[in-house]
């Protein structure tokens, strides 16, 4: 069974870049968990995995997570000046955040409000400050991924009909990508144990995660 469901091809150019990022994460995930069973099957194995084996695992699901991270950016680049020009609610969190920008702890950021008030185009310029704001670090938790949707004007249920589980899959992310998966509080420092199952289901609702937030922005151009 396929991880996600892919959208079609799409028609509209700024959407090529983030939905080629898509695809390519599901494919090298997929490819990663049939690594999985092509180890597992050469020698005979039954029962637990092999840590070099649940690394095979770890690895299916940082691709996919990658992939949510880096298409959702790619989607911002791209897309996101577009949708502003668009659709209302888009214009409105761009305009809360250019309010945001320019009073900064009760006063007004005059750095900020100089750069903008030289810039060519002030409104181009705004966008840009938006567009690096929202790609400067990693999307590391449910919260950060529906902020950036906010700014799409896109409903935290369009993303996730279930958000406490995309939160238990970012926390699972965020063990194996800073922690390498290792108990730090035990005497031997031993590591999760990671089942195929689960696993494959991380992987599966970040990978839904990534298209719901695609598909959601492609109504919206």
């Amino acid at each position: 069974m396929a991880l996600c469901a892919l959208p079609s091809n799409p028609l509209n150019s700024a959407l090529i870049s983030s939905y080629s990022i898509l695809e390519r994460a599901s494919d090298s995930a997929d490819a990663l968990f049939r690594a999985f069973e092509t180890v597992r099957s050469a020698r005979g194995a039954k029962g637990n995995a092999t840590d070099h084996e649940q690394d095979l695992l770890r690895a299916a699901f940082v691709f996919a997570s990658a992939g949510l991270d880096s298409m959702v950016k790619q989607l911002v680049r791209d897309t996101l000046h577009l949708v502003i020009e668009k659709d209302l609610g888009a214009q409105a969190q761009f305009a809360a955040y250019v309010q945001s920008r320019l009073r900064r702890a009760d006063q007004i950021d005059l750095r900020f409000l100089a750069e903008t008030l030289a810039a060519p185009t002030i409104t181009a310029h705004l966008k840009s400050e938006l567009v690096k704001d929202l790609t400067s670090g990693s999307l590391q938790s449910k919260d950060e991924l529906l902020r950036v949707a906010a700014y799409f004007a896109i409903r935290a249920d369009e993303v996730t009909k279930n958000p406490k589980e995309l939160q238990t899959v970012f926390h699972a992310r965020n063990q194996i990508a800073h922690e390498m998966d290792i108990l730090l509080g035990q005497i031997n420092r031993g590591r999760r144990q990671r089942k195929r199952s689960t696993m494959r289901n991380y992987a599966s609702v970040v990978l839904s995660a990534a298209v719901s937030f695609y598909s959601a922005v492609e109504k919206r151009l």
